[in-house]
């Protein structure tokens, strides 16, 4: 497979991770409430539950992708892995940082989620294409993913008592009651 395939590829992901983020954003509320399904929904407005909005339709498209081609590429789970922490923490530090400046706003919210995509998604193709094989971060990635997808399985659930879970609409932090 060449690497103009794999770009493509990518930026197909990068369109789906924006439309189905953008999706649950409201399936939570949509479902009646569902609680499984707030593993992978935003059930209210906190800067955590926007994360999963990136994360989520990420990895289900990297599970996709690896079935296609990643299984030829040595660098695929670190690449992925990179920007799956990548696009949680731009989400975050794009966000925080456009509030000490201006009012949060709809517009800005959106931009920054598709801009934390895209870097994310720019990200994870350069580190799958490189030449360069980063093997010892392999096996680090792989724990990596782990603890990532489980913080995103149990932290709506159990959310910590840091702003970053509270909701600034409601003032609560996870599922609403």
């Amino acid at each position: 497979m060449n690497n103009k395939i794999v770009r493509n590829i990518h930026i197909i992901g990068g369109i789906f991770t924006i439309l189905f983020g953008s999706l649950l954003h409201f399936t939570f509320e949509l479902s009646g409430y569902w609680k499984p399904l707030a593993i992978i929904s935003a059930v209210n407005e906190s800067t955590w539950e926007h994360l999963k909005l990136a994360f989520w339709p990420t990895l289900i498209f990297a599970i996709i992708e690896y079935f296609i081609y990643g299984k030829k590429y040595k660098n695929f789970i670190f690449g992925k892995t990179i920007s799956l922490y990548a696009m949680p923490i731009l989400i975050s530090v794009i966000f925080w940082g456009y509030l000490k400046v201006i009012n949060d706003s709809l517009i800005w919210d959106i931009l920054d989620f598709v801009i934390s995509v895209v870097i994310g998604y720019v990200i994870s193709y350069f580190i799958i294409v490189s030449k360069k094989y980063f093997k010892v971060w392999k096996t680090i990635s792989f724990f990596l993913l782990v603890i990532i997808i489980i913080s995103f399985c149990l932290l709506t659930f159990f959310p910590m008592n840091l702003i970053i879970f509270k909701d600034p609409i409601t003032g609560k932090f996870g599922i609403p009651k």
